[in-house]
């Protein structure tokens, strides 16, 4: 019997976005706040010229490892800033998504926010990563093993294609699995790190069926804004087909020069579609297990 409906769960963040304008306002609100002090704490610290760096890095990242590596390193200083504050602010958007999802009228008194609620997922997003890391070094060295079983065989090509599918499958498989986990944790009020596991039983197809539909509406939604950005800045800067391509590699010299009118609008645009981003990413969870939780009172 099909406990939800992964096309309503899929796309459950836009309806939200659609039906409650004022929450979407609030959320874009947020990430406007984030976006815009983002830069001043970076430039107040002198990080500005590493994030440049770590963009250039991004646009071309170099094949040997060892520089790869050294990068890292160089940019320790300022990881040590963005993945704490991304952190907290993935943690407040969500919960404010399951909050909406869960518990619309609390939601709209208190639609983001940093509580208990919030720390939990950020101690249960770091247990993941932990687990994470361990199941991807542990699916490194197992399927390092066999492919060299089969390279001495003589089957080694073939092998190693068939193991890094079924690996890759596996962590799919152990990722829906445990998917729940955050809107457990947020929901129970306690470190749910395993019981998404239990609760996922019997429904990875149609889990995963709601979390690929969702993906490709935001990739769909993401190229059309990107799209409208594009016609937005080039009409706003008399033409110039190289506009988009300035705002998009913002100029990191100086404050002055990196709130240009141009990266302003940039800046307005994507806090915008931020939110309905997280929107839809997070509420799927929320929609499987509410629905989940009431065909269990059913029973």
């Amino acid at each position: 019997m099909t406990v939800f409906s992964a096309t309503d769960a899929a796309f459950e963040g836009f309806r939200l976005t659609w039906e409650k304008p004022r929450t979407l306002l609030i959320w874009t609100g947020f990430f406007l706040a984030v976006n815009l002090l983002m830069p001043l704490v970076l430039f107040g610290l002198g990080l500005n010229t590493q994030m440049a760096a770590l963009e250039e890095a991004s646009r071309n990242p170099s094949p040997d490892p060892d520089v790869a590596l050294e990068s890292m390193v160089a940019l320790a200083p300022l990881y040590a800033i963005l993945l704490p504050v991304g952190l907290v602010v993935q943690a407040m958007i969500a919960a404010a998504v399951f909050r909406l999802v869960l518990d619309p009228e609390d939601s709209r008194v208190h639609p983001v926010q940093f509580g208990a609620e919030e720390a939990r997922l950020i101690v249960l997003a770091l247990a993941y990563t932990l687990l994470f890391l361990v199941a991807v070094v542990a699916a490194t060295l197992v399927g390092g093993m066999i492919a060299g079983i089969a390279a001495a065989v003589g089957a080694g090509r073939f092998t190693g294609i068939l193991v890094s599918f079924s690996l890759m499958a596996g962590l799919v498989y152990v990722a829906v699995r445990m998917s729940l986990g955050p809107v457990i944790t947020f929901s129970e009020g306690r470190l749910a790190i395993f019981d998404s596991w239990a609760m996922t039983r019997n429904l990875v197809w149609p889990i995963l069926g709601a979390y690929v539909l969702a993906v490709i509406a935001v990739v769909i939604f993401y190229l059309l804004s990107l799209l409208l950005a594009a016609a937005l800045t080039t009409l706003l800067s008399g033409g110039d087909l190289g506009a988009l391509g300035r705002v998009m590699s913002p100029d990191m010299t100086s404050l002055q020069a990196f709130f240009s009118p141009g990266q302003v609008l940039m800046i307005l645009f994507g806090s915008l579609t931020s939110a309905v981003f997280n929107a839809v990413m997070s509420a799927p969870a929320a929609v499987i297990y509410r629905e989940i939780r009431a065909q269990d009172a059913l029973r």
